[in-house]
């Protein structure tokens, strides 16, 4: 079984393969596979640490035998659990040197992929005397296809997608055969620099290493994801990434720019029959749309005045008639958006590109509100983004409603 930083190097040696000119299409495509293989292997090794560690704290607050006399110890060597350990050992070791590099006011690079899973916890864990927030952060920018370009040097990225397959003719003997190339296209994904900026209150320096690093990185990368998950929706592509909403016709054409006036019994139908190629009914997108627009489908009732929607709830996530969907305040609601604004996306997230080309950057102050006792932290990391599937998704736009453009009608022009 390999171990973390041997997968780790697997990974970084693909990635700076990719980033390579001389690089083709065919063998892009198959160094991504290996790349999302790795990933997942990579994601794995850290979720069996975090389990490890979290039984560890279990059975050490737990009296041992119920608190009867132990029973004669029986050795046996487990290697899984060996190396589970040792990644718990480092892993608390590399909190500790992160803890006292900010403590020590140091700049400290966190490593987004590590920090990731323990920051979107945070929503619901207390500690001491800090009681979490609401959630504020959501969770849309976990749902798309990551992309870890760091330490490749790379500041931009490519990545190739088919567009359309030609259909075969009949041909006569001795004649041309048919012309039915396929077509290809790329998006194209620039480093962009976000930026964030968070105050503490000095109680926070008091805490135990591990819960002082989840706060800082709470408090900075909930930021900056906020302001990804923002670009993934409305990004404008020009020193930004490349909104699903802002996206180029070469990627999603206007045809995929729906209308839809009211939400209602047949809303959902709509949707799912419209989007996709001719022949296939796609079975794993989702639903983007703010927490209030789901309140609009909720409200919609059949004629035996029963919810026409099956709605299943899992804080941010969840199904509607069984299509999975997310929610994102970074959409207008239905009730609040203006005619022939999106309020609701269509679509597999994972046909969204989301790189990182470098790992988060922290530096520390406490000079500005020194006599408040008040701590400074600012955060920046490179990142790009772009859908990256022909048509991927589908946008939801409203419509103006027969009264609106009464009235808009009748309203005199100043100066009449």
């Amino acid at each position: 079984m390999k171990t973390l930083k041997e997968l780790q190097e697997a990974r970084a040696a693909l990635l700076a393969e990719a980033a390579k000119a001389e690089t083709t299409a065919d063998r892009l495509a198959e160094i991504r596979k290996q790349v999302d293989g790795l990933n997942l292997a990579i994601t794995e090794l850290r979720k069996d640490e975090a389990e490890a560690a979290a039984k560890e704290e279990r059975d050490a607050a737990r009296p041992a035998n119920g608190g009867a006399p132990a029973p004669t110890p029986v050795i046996v060597h487990d290697d899984a659990k060996v190396d589970a350990q040792k990644r718990t050992a480092e892993n608390a070791e590399a909190v500790e040197k992160r803890a006292k590099s900010l403590k020590s006011g140091e700049k400290t690079t966190l490593e987004h992929r590590a920090v990731a899973s323990s920051s979107t916890a945070l929503g619901t864990v207390a500690s001491g005397d800090i009681a979490p927030a609401f959630e504020q952060v959501g969770t849309l920018d976990k749902l798309v296809n990551e992309l870890h370009l760091e330490g490749t040097g790379a500041e931009s990225y490519k990545k190739p997608f088919a567009k359309n397959i030609a259909e075969g003719g009949i041909t006569k003997e001795g004649a041309d055969y048919h012309t039915a190339e396929p077509t290809f296209d790329y998006a194209s994904i620039n480093k962009v620099k976000i930026t964030a900026y968070a105050e503490v209150n000095e109680e926070v320096e008091k805490l135990p290493a591990a819960r002082y690093v989840a706060e800082i990185e709470s408090a900075v990368i909930g930021a900056l994801r906020k302001k990804i998950i923002g670009q993934i929706i409305d990004g404008s592509g020009t020193d930004e990434l490349v909104g699903i909403i802002n996206a180029p016709t070469s990627i999603i054409t206007t045809a995929q720019r729906k209308t839809v006036a009211t939400i209602d019994e047949n809303t959902l139908d709509s949707l799912i029959f419209k989007y996709g190629g001719d022949e296939d009914v796609e079975g794993d997108a989702y639903i983007v749309l703010n927490k209030l627009t789901l309140e609009e489908f909720a409200k919609v009732k059949g004629s035996d005045k029963r919810r026409a929607y099956d709605i299943v709830v899992r804080g941010n996530t969840g199904t509607i008639n069984g299509i999975p969907f997310v929610c994102t305040s970074k959409l207008a609601a239905f009730g609040a958006v203006t005619a022939g604004n999106p309020y609701l996306i269509y679509g597999k997230l994972k046909g969204y590109e989301l790189a990182y080309f470098a790992d988060i950057e922290v530096t520390k102050s406490s000079d500005y509100k020194f006599k408040q006792g008040v701590t400074a932290f600012k955060a920046s990391v490179f990142v790009g983004g772009s859908p990256a599937m022909y048509n991927g998704f589908m946008t939801v736009q409203k419509a103006a409603g027969t009264q609106e453009t009464k009235t808009n009608a009748e309203t005199p022009k100043t100066g009449d």
